[in-house]
């Protein structure tokens, strides 16, 4: 399937499923006070466009989103490249990972905000807890899928560890490490919303779907709210699949059986 017949299939999808939410909330299936038509919600979402205070907002919430992404890669990826080459290390803080891996970051709000206060800081440091391990799994799974005849021919011609490493594994390794990056990018903006909306301080896309909830016209406020944190995680994800194809054509090409290809696809989906 083509690109082309990817996208015209989105937009159907869309367009059916516009047309099913209009179609419910104006045949009074559902009240309006629950869920107003989606030409009304898409036109308030619209409106916010011009809206200066909450373009800031959103501005506040992709800032923190960058900030809490840029710093779970700047540790994610050197831990990762660390475990997957020294099996040692891995070893012996596996139970340590596994233990912290599957705490849910929003549980972690009250504590971190005891720690660090109600700020940005709070909302960086639970976003980088939920989005560093996808890259972490991803490098360290990337590490071990390496050509190992390509790692022992230069390990023949004389080239050490350090060599081995930036001119095999790390190439081998960086689609791996694009996908977890991409998948982390929209844990990330889940984050950066979901914690403005249950600590209910700052600044951000989060806050403004918080108060709205207690708005007149609330119900479709919210869900312009929703539109707009839908449409950055479409836009952010687009652009990182668009960057993946570029940088790393070669690991989307369609082969048989188990092959690097394969298996960045698969990891990717995890």
């Amino acid at each position: 399937m083509s690109r082309r017949q990817e996208f015209l299939l989105g937009l159907l999808g869309a367009g059916l499923a516009f047309g099913v939410c209009e179609a419910v909330s104006r045949a009074g299936i559902v009240r309006r006070d629950y869920l107003p038509p989606a030409s009304e919600v898409l036109g308030r979402a619209l409106q916010l466009a011009a809206d200066p205070a909450f373009l800031e907002g959103v501005g506040v919430t992709l800032r923190a989103w960058a900030l809490g992404l840029g710093l779970a890669c700047a540790i994610a990826v050197p831990l990762g490249l660390l475990l997957g080459a020294v099996p040692i290390a891995e070893a012996a803080v596996r139970a340590i990972v596994e233990f912290l891996r599957p705490l849910p970051s929003v549980a972690l709000i009250p504590l971190v905000s005891l720690l660090l206060g109600s700020g940005t800081e709070t909302e960086v440091t639970l976003i980088a807890y939920a989005s560093l391990w996808p890259v972490l799994y991803n490098t360290v799974h990337g590490l071990g899928e390496t050509d190992p005849l390509a790692k022992e021919t230069l390990r023949a011609f004389g080239f050490g560890r350090l060599a081995v490493l930036l001119r095999v594994e790390l190439p081998g390794t960086a689609p791996f490490i694009a996908a977890g990056v991409r998948i982390s990018a929209a844990v990330a903006l889940i984050l950066a919303v979901a914690t403005e909306l249950l600590s209910g301080f700052g600044d951000g896309l989060g806050i403004f779907i918080a108060q709205a909830e207690t708005a007149t016209d609330g119900t479709r406020d919210v869900l312009a709210g929703v539109v707009w944190a839908g449409a950055l995680g479409l836009v952010i994800n687009s652009v990182l699949v668009g960057a993946e194809r570029r940088l790393f054509a070669w690991a989307h090409e369609p082969r048989d059986g188990g092959g690097p290809a394969g298996r960045t696809r698969q990891v990717s989906r995890a």
